[in-house]
């Protein structure tokens, strides 16, 4: 057997290499990303990896199940990038890579509120200016007594509740399929509801159709006056250009996000040519605190991303479907 992995992080590899030599089954390993030119490499292979950022044109699901693969393999929980319906019509099994170190993105989840509740960015500009006064604009807020808002409780949404609870917070969340088990941590609310009474939102859903712009000037309209939004799931979720406007009339606070709904072709980069404006606008806000999609980027999760998007590729070949299939 033979697997094809295409981008993987360099730091990805040596955990490949373990997994390769564990499992006994050669994989090859492409260090760009999958395109018409490199698909060829499939020729001689059982199965196919993709790393999160990667991206195919509609052409290449048959291609892909022309070369005899059955499946395609994504080594993240979003599949966003992934066109399920052309992946359907081509036979193509399509698995995620769920719960790979979902601790690393509450924690960083958590790290983000407190920096903006505690205005860490302003303290940390005005310290390379060595401004050292006890300045408004470096006036923090305590986090204990707020409403933390969570849309979508999954794994994470969860472990990012339970990392609060501590500090002395109200949970609320909104989610499509309630836990059982959280109901001791977190009171489930509709939407509406969510928007009103929440001090603090923390993002953690899947982006689909039905939920893109989810956060409109809609929804921040309906939103208490200072609350602060924090994202570490996917930028569309958010309408960015609402988002700066909210802030800016002073109905929300700041905000705290490691994802931007036009991302591609600048995260993962270094010193991207890119020509946007209103991310721009987002990297030199002071009450916006950017980071580049790297909430999940620890040791712990660069292992289960390789070896568990591995294992998934190699279920599938063997029996056809998989525990982590999405379409």
């Amino acid at each position: 057997m033979k697997i094809c992995i295409y981008n993987p992080n360099s730091l990805s590899i040596k955990y490949i290499k373990q997994w390769e030599e564990k499992n006994n089954i050669e994989v090859d390993i492409v260090d760009e990303p999958i395109n018409n030119e490199n698909i060829s490499r499939l020729e001689d292979a059982d199965g196919l990896v993709l790393a999160a950022s990667s991206k195919l044109s509609d052409d290449m699901y048959q291609k892909i199940a022309d070369y005899g693969i059955k499946q395609i393999s994504i080594t993240s929980v979003g599949y966003d990038r992934i066109n399920l319906e052309k992946a359907n019509e081509a036979g193509l099994v399509v698995t995620n890579t769920p719960d790979y170190s979902p601790e690393s993105i509450a924690e960083f989840t958590v790290m983000m509120i407190l920096k903006l509740l505690k205005k860490d960015s302003e303290i940390q500009n005005d310290m390379e200016k060595k401004d050292f006064r006890f300045s408004e604009n470096k006036l923090g807020k305590t986090l204990r007594g707020k409403t933390v808002g969570i849309y979508g409780l999954g794994t994470i949404g969860y472990l990012v509740a339970e990392g609060l609870k501590p500090f002395g917070v109200k949970i609320i969340a909104t989610t499509p399929h309630p836990k059982s088990y959280a109901k001791n941590t977190v009171d489930f609310v509709e939407f509406d509801e969510l928007l009103e009474k929440s001090d603090i939102f923390s993002i953690h859903a899947a982006l689909v159709d039905e939920n893109f712009h989810q956060f409109d000037k809609d929804a921040f309209d309906k939103m208490k006056d200072g609350a602060l939004i924090v994202n570490t799931s996917r930028g569309g979720l958010i309408d960015t250009k609402a988002l700066l406007d909210a802030i800016d009339d002073g109905k929300i606070d700041g905000a705290a996000l490691d994802v931007y709904e036009n991302e591609d072709g600048i995260y993962g980069k270094n010193n991207p040519d890119y020509d946007d404006k209103l991310f721009d606008t987002l990297l030199n806000h002071p009450k916006v605190d950017m980071y580049s999609h790297i909430a999940f980027f620890t040791d712990t999760a660069l292992e289960n991303q390789m070896k568990y998007a591995l294992d998934s590729a190699v279920e599938v070949i063997k029996t056809g479907d998989s525990e982590n299939r999405v379409n």
